[in-house]
């Protein structure tokens, strides 16, 4: 939280000169940073975690930016890749929202459709769930082009923050910050007016099934309440969700690790644009990965665990062939939201570990 404490410090007041900039840069310039994905190897910080380094970088470097469609990273196709480098030249102008849909209803609103065929139709998606099925939403060209968009600045500001910080960054506090240290100064009202879309449309048109947890695009993280989880980069909620995890870890052992906490509306929206750009602006494809902004249990005290080594296949089915997991499931610990058979519209999770 020290990058976050010299932020709010800075927007607080605070003036950051030329000359201070360029000194810290040379200093970061001396040292080794190095952030990875959840899953792989802790995070590692330097002793410059003091400083925060990567709102040096961005001061005193020009984003790289390409007029090409974003790629997807090999290799980094989960939810929790980061397309920290490429960003876009140029944003889309705003329309309405709009998707491209087959002429044939959603098998969910056809009328004629039996229970059986309803049943499974929907068991298929959520099987094949990376996939493109018959009835899935998907945005129009023009507005595929700003999701991309939108989800560069999303990624510059996380950077600019941290991957640690933005799990927890409300909106506000992101606009101002994106403001005050991106080249790019205020973050471009078209997005803003997108992620608003985003946030607000109805899930249920994705094929999503779950509640809305949190109900406010502006909603903050209680930083009273939760705790960063050393050597991770994540947090958790202090009470039920860090007791269990506690638990879990002093009888599993080491070799059970924290992929994922607490995750703000912020951080959910970063992660649903990310797995929609590499759907193609497939927002159902997206939302039967992970909840779509809002909906999701790790704002309020759901979190992932996944076994040491495992890299992104903790986040497919080889977990749950792990010992790690048959471990959870001995001891009676696994309770498991997003089930083989779940009603939700979500592939299987057996990383996900229900607190709430």
């Amino acid at each position: 939280m020290k990058r976050r404490v010299f932020l709010e410090g800075v927007l607080a007041g605070s003036t950051v000169t030329v000359s201070c900039a360029f000194m810290w840069g040379q200093l970061a310039k001396q040292a080794k940073h190095q952030a990875v994905l959840p899953g792989e190897q802790p995070i590692v910080l330097t002793d410059l975690e003091d400083i925060p380094q990567t709102i040096i970088e961005t001061i005193a470097t020009q984003p790289t930016t390409t007029k090409d469609a974003l790629v997807v990273p090999e290799g980094k196709s989960h939810e929790y890749f980061a397309i920290d480098t490429l960003t876009t030249g140029e944003f889309a102008q705003p329309e309405q929202l709009s998707y491209v849909q087959p002429q044939q209803l959603n098998f969910l609103e056809t009328p004629k459709a039996s229970s059986a065929n309803v049943a499974q139709s929907y068991q298929a998606k959520i099987d094949n769930f990376d996939t493109y099925h018959e009835g899935d939403v998907v945005l129009s060209e023009q507005r595929y082009e700003l999701l991309k968009s939108t989800l560069a600045s999303l990624t510059e500001a996380q950077r600019i923050v941290g991957h640690g910080n933005f799990n927890i960054i409300n909106l506000d506090t992101m606009l101002k910050t994106y403001a005050r240290y991106s080249k790019r100064g205020a973050f471009p009202k078209e997005q803003l007016d997108f992620i608003d879309e985003i946030f607000s449309a109805e899930a249920k048109k994705y094929g999503f099934f779950g509640e809305k947890i949190i109900t406010q695009l502006s909603a903050e993280v209680p930083e009273k309440e939760i705790s960063k989880i050393p050597g991770t980069g994540h947090f958790l909620f202090h009470g039920e969700a860090h007791k269990l995890y506690d638990k879990v870890r002093s009888e599993v052992g080491d070799s059970l690790v924290l992929t994922s906490g607490i995750r703000g509306v912020m951080k959910q929206l970063h992660l649903f644009m990310a797995k929609a750009v590499h759907a193609k602006g497939n927002l159902s494809q997206a939302s039967r990965s992970l909840a779509p902004p809002g909906h999701s249990y790790h704002a309020i005290g759901d979190f992932d665990v996944g076994c040491q080594g495992l890299g992104k296949r903790n986040f497919t089915k080889d977990f749950a062939e792990t010992d790690v997991f048959k471990k959870l499931q001995d001891l009676g610990y696994v309770n498991i939201r997003y089930t083989l058979d779940n009603h939700y519209g979500v592939r299987y999770e057996p990383w996900h570990i229900k607190v709430v």
